[in-house]
């Protein structure tokens, strides 16, 4: 009878983690978008064999710091080569890409104003009806948000 091993959770979505990675934009040298793909090519090395091992391995987050040390963007080097790498790591762990989206100014809009008419209104005395307003522009604008 043979033993079931138990995947290590590591490797759990490692392609689409190392793509991501691989992916990651690290900021711009000039007008040009510097990536982790291309500060690890710089130096010779193949970045999905680099971000495969910094996602796979123990000493990952180490190697990756050392990769954010060795970097200058702009002629700066980067403030904190740890705290960045382990964030970055987390956010590819978590499904992000790096590329955030703009904020849905429609529902950001839809949350505040009727939220600032209302109050104005109650504090003018004016019906408390408004709070339906409100309510509703809470209802859309968080739906907008989270669909974004």
């Amino acid at each position: 009878m043979e033993h079931e091993v138990a995947p290590d959770p590591r490797d759990l979505d490692l392609e689409a983690r190392i793509e991501r990675l691989v992916r990651w934009p690290l900021g711009s040298d000039g007008d040009r978008l510097v990536t982790l793909d291309d500060a690890i090519a710089a130096n010779g090395d193949d970045p999905a064999l680099i971000c495969r091992r910094i996602l796979r391995t123990d000493g990952g987050p180490a190697e990756f710091a050392n990769i954010l040390r060795r970097l200058t963007l702009d002629g700066e080097a980067c403030p904190d080569p740890e705290g960045i790498a382990l964030s970055i790591l987390s956010s590819v762990r978590n499904g992000r890409n790096g590329y955030e989206r703009p904020a849905n100014r429609l529902g950001v809009a839809l949350i505040l104003i009727p939220g600032a008419i209302a109050g104005l209104g109650l504090a003018g005395g004016i019906s408390p009806y408004l709070l339906l307003l409100v309510g509703a522009g809470w209802i859309a604008g968080w739906r907008l948000l989270r669909r974004g």
